[in-house]
């Protein structure tokens, strides 16, 4: 096997090993699992292309009036949008990989179980783990997809340039992982490395590891270059094609990589308990934290869902206002709103506000007092705001005219915590 630090270019070679390594029995499979990717994606393609619409439509239909449904769809725009293109593409194809590789994994490990007994690849045999262990490692790579992309979007979220750049950079590095450990992985697994040492192992190795990885998502990225955006069902698909021709000289590509790296692997020291329990806790307590946090948020934003389907009768003889003072520079305004809600969801709005930012500096905000109309029930509501404008800033009319707009709300999902929705982002 030699040494392996003088294999840095294994990843690109392995596109040149893979063709001597197939038998008559080895392209059958290999031709099975290119049909059955083709059939995936196909079949991903048709049905995203025929319920994404009606989904989208149904969204928009439960939150929105029929009047707001063209705002309605900017907004959603905006808000996909915010998070970058480059890293909705990798999540998308990371997506239809996953989709795949769930689809075509008992032909993928009957392909490289026959490359490897067909081919003086490795001197020893495999010895498979129990079924039980088979199961946790599969949890190992759940877990790892949902804490990569959990960690991408909370980077990804903020109008913040460095952490959109480190939510971009992470996104090419989990993809070149997470293909690595698809097509490496079943022999990998056969020599009992779990997804634990074979992460270790990448970075051990990285020139081959992450070359491998990058010679064959060329296609998937390079389409993504060309198209720009992959938030259309044919742009998904011609992303994913690209990605269906990779597949099985992956797979096969992948087994004699991977058979390389392996003395890599086997040297290196497991864990120990300490260090894995240690591990398994930070893990299910940043997937725990974000769970409860993306719960809660969502359990605020479904109680404003039905807020534009509410009826509004404002009180006029309650108008009452208030001047700025010395003590305070903002306008408080109030009214008695009789609010009916005709929904079957508690329309609850917490403390929160709206600030709106020219250039980068803030403009103005508006406070808005707590809002609580239970499902179906009429309430005579007061609704205060205290209207804040930054006065120096008038005197900046040129920027004003010509600098970007922002517009956030921020929401107190809890006390002293305010989550932001960018209404209309940078």
């Amino acid at each position: 096997m030699g040494n392996p630090l003088s294999r840095p270019l294994d990843g690109p070679r392995s596109a040149l090993a893979l063709w001597r390594l197939m038998d008559r029995r080895s392209w059958a499979l290999f031709l099975l699992y290119w049909a059955l990717a083709a059939g995936t994606v196909a079949g991903v393609a048709l049905l995203v292309r025929s319920l994404g619409p009606e989904l989208k439509a149904a969204l928009l239909e439960y939150v929105l009036p029929a009047h707001f449904r063209v705002a309605g769809e900017m907004l959603l725009a905006n808000l996909f949008g915010h998070l970058g293109e480059r890293v909705l593409a990798n999540f998308a194809l990371q997506g239809g990989m996953a989709a795949v590789s769930v689809a075509c994994c008992v032909v993928k490990e009957l392909l490289s179980r026959r490359v490897e007994h067909t081919n003086p690849l490795l001197q020893e045999g495999h010895a498979p783990w129990p079924l039980w262990r088979q199961v946790l490692e599969e949890l190992k790579f759940a877990a790892l997809y949902l804490l990569a992309y959990n960690l991408i979007f909370w980077l990804s979220y903020p109008p913040f340039g460095p952490t959109r750049t480190a939510a971009r950079v992470l996104s090419y590095v989990f993809l070149f992982v997470f293909f690595n450990l698809t097509f490496l992985c079943p022999l990998f697994l056969r020599h009992r490395v779990g997804y634990g040492r074979m992460v270790r192992t990448f970075f051990a190795r990285p020139l081959a590891a992450f070359g491998f990885a990058a010679f064959w998502c060329a296609p998937s990225l390079v389409a993504i270059q060309l198209l720009g955006d992959v938030r259309s069902s044919t742009a998904l698909g011609l992303v994913l094609a690209a990605h269906v021709l990779v597949t099985a000289p992956a797979a096969v590509a992948g087994t004699w990589l991977a058979a390389r790296l392996l003395p890599v692997a086997q040297a290196m020291r497991p864990a120990g308990w300490f260090s894995r329990l240690l591990g398994w806790a930070l893990l299910l307590g940043v997937l725990g934290a974000s769970g409860v946090v993306t719960l809660r948020l969502a359990d605020s934003l479904h109680a404003k869902s039905q807020l534009l389907k509410c009826q509004y009768r404002p009180d006029l003889g309650t108008f009452d206002y208030r001047l700025p003072s010395f003590r305070d520079l903002s306008v408080g305004l109030s009214i008695v709103v009789e609010i009916t809600n005709p929904t079957e969801v508690d329309v609850r709005i917490e403390r929160s506000r709206v600030e709106a930012r020219n250039a980068g500096k803030h403009f103005t905000e508006v406070r808005l007092a707590p809002i609580d109309v239970p499902a179906g029930a009429t309430r005579r509501q007061p609704v205060e705001l205290d209207v804040e404008i930054a006065l120096s800033r008038l005197l900046e009319w040129r920027e004003l005219v010509d600098g970007d707009w922002e517009l956030t709300w921020w929401i107190e999902v809890a006390e002293g915590w305010e989550f932001p929705v960018y209404l209309w982002p940078r």
